[in-house]
């Protein structure tokens, strides 16, 4: 199975905040003819994400949103496939510096040092999955 981790920079990073959250989601990305309506969770993200993965379809297939702070660590858990941990989390003026690891069942699959900012999602590519392919995502709200 190969994971491969794709940062992209959406916009200009906006300051975080005390208010900031961590949404996390796993997506299946697909080839259909016509293409399926993109999903509302994923009207900002989706064109980036069909550009960078060449799918014209998304859907979601689980998702989680939880509070983001500095000095805390959390669990998210958008499936019950997948799941990542997010620790060591220190706040910069413009992201949250972060270590994660991701999961498939008790099986540690990727573990990396990451920067999330707001409007800088991070895209993990997952493996082939039915008739697409497995898309992780993480994003500052």
């Amino acid at each position: 199975m190969r994971w491969l981790v794709a940062i992209v920079v959406l916009g200009l990073a906006v300051p975080a905040r005390a208010d900031d959250q961590i949404w996390s989601a796993l997506l299946l990305a697909t080839n259909e003819q016509p293409p399926r309506e993109t999903p509302r969770a994923l009207k900002n993200l989706a064109p980036s994400i069909k550009k960078i993965f060449g799918y014209n379809s998304l859907y979601v297939l689980g998702q989680k949103k939880r509070a983001l702070q500095a000095g805390s660590d959390t669990w998210l858990v958008p499936s019950d496939a997948f799941f990542f941990e997010v620790a060591g989390v220190s706040q910069e003026p413009a992201h949250y510096q972060m270590w994660l690891n991701l999961y498939r069942g008790k099986e540690l699959l990727l573990s990396t040092e990451a920067r999330l900012a707001r409007g800088a999602p991070l895209y993990i590519r997952g493996p082939q999955w039915g008739a697409g392919q497995l898309v992780l995502v993480l994003e500052v709200r």
